[in-house]
């Protein structure tokens, strides 16, 4: 039978390869076909509906295989649904393994007996690739935030913002016991300010062209930014003409008639002049955000962001600063300006 199923590398997020490695059974006899199968029993920790996946790959005898699961897990973490206010702490996905050969001997399948592996706790989120290279192959979690940690950002009073709470100390995939929180700090008041350790500076009163996002960043917490931004509005609207049949006579007949749809708004927008650092940022965790809301009146909307197709860089040439133009398509209908 398979043995020796052990962690080979990952790190705790499972939007980042988790690799496990086994040995496959060395069997006797003519065989026609030999994989390996690996079972990923996985649940939420708020949940008990567990989901059970295989995972799998053709070996040769003996040989020593290693599998990816976090696809396994990533689907089960879908299942959460976020929200604009951040709950007590996010859940996290628990795993356990278990491992076989399937091999086909004189035409029938065979199973040999199944070795379990005790699994762990995984959290929301990925490293990216460049995180990844850096890393010693078995990374840690501990901050859950990309924002450039020595700028401060500019809010108004009247604003909350939202900021990924760290862990005391760093978490591997084999110790994870809770998963993140992200904490609401409102603005009261003016000026330079420290604000759930991040700096800000706070503006006396707000306008109608600031904006206020939340969204979920790259590490699975949800996040916000505050935008001042003079919004272009557009609206791609789709209709269908058709007749309307009647029975007709000399003063009543058939008429043509219209419907509309999508009236969803969209906005371009901008960053404003941000530095190297913060442009990095933007680039990479909030355009390319999954989960984001804008607010409107007291009330968040959920949106997406649609980003240029191509965004200019900082200019290194020059040293100016770039501003980071993109959409944000509202998911559902209906203005603003009517609330």
């Amino acid at each position: 039978m398979a043995s020796n199923l052990v962690l080979k590398s990952g790190s705790p997020h499972i939007g980042s390869p988790i690799t496990y490695k086994v040995t496959a059974a060395s069997l006797t006899g003519i065989i026609s076909f030999h994989r390996v199968v690996v079972k990923v029993k996985a649940a939420l920790s708020t949940d008990t509906d567990w989901t059970i996946t295989q995972v799998s790959t053709p070996v040769n005898e003996g040989e020593i295989v290693e599998l990816d699961i976090s696809s396994a897990l990533q689907a089960v973490a879908d299942r959460y649904q976020y929200e604009p206010i951040p709950p007590t702490a996010y859940p996290f996905v628990k795993y356990s393994l278990s491992a076989y050969d399937e091999y086909m001997q004189n035409g029938e399948v065979h199973q040999t007996e199944e070795i379990s592996n005790e699994g762990g706790n995984a959290l929301f989120g990925a490293k990216t690739d460049l995180e990844r290279l850096f890393s010693d192959g078995n990374s840690t979690a501990q901050h859950f935030s990309r924002k450039p940690k020595f700028e401060y950002e500019i809010v108004s009073v009247g604003e909350s913002v939202v900021v990924p709470q760290s862990f005391p100390t760093p978490v591997s995939l084999g110790n994870v016991t809770t998963g993140p929180s992200s904490a609401v700090f409102p603005v009261t008041t003016a000026g330079m300010q420290t604000i759930g350790g991040r700096d800000f500076y706070a503006l006396n009163s707000s306008s109608p062209d600031r904006l206020e996002f939340r969204f979920v960043n790259g590490l699975g917490c949800l996040e916000s930014i505050s935008l001042l931004s003079l919004r272009s509005v557009e609206m791609n609207i789709t209709s269908e003409t058709y007749i309307r049949s009647v029975q007709e006579t000399f003063g009543n007949f058939s008429r043509g008639l219209i419907t509309k749809q999508n009236d969803y708004e969209r906005w371009k927008l901008s960053s404003g002049p941000v530095s190297p650092a913060m442009q990095a940022w933007f680039l990479h965790e909030f355009l390319m955000t999954s989960a984001v809301w804008i607010k409107v009146g007291t009330v968040f909307i959920p949106c997406h962001i649609v980003p240029e197709e191509t965004v200019t860089g900082v200019n290194r040439a020059d040293g100016s600063m770039r501003e980071v133009h993109f959409s944000v398509q509202f998911d559902i209908n209906g203005s603003p300006e009517f609330s």
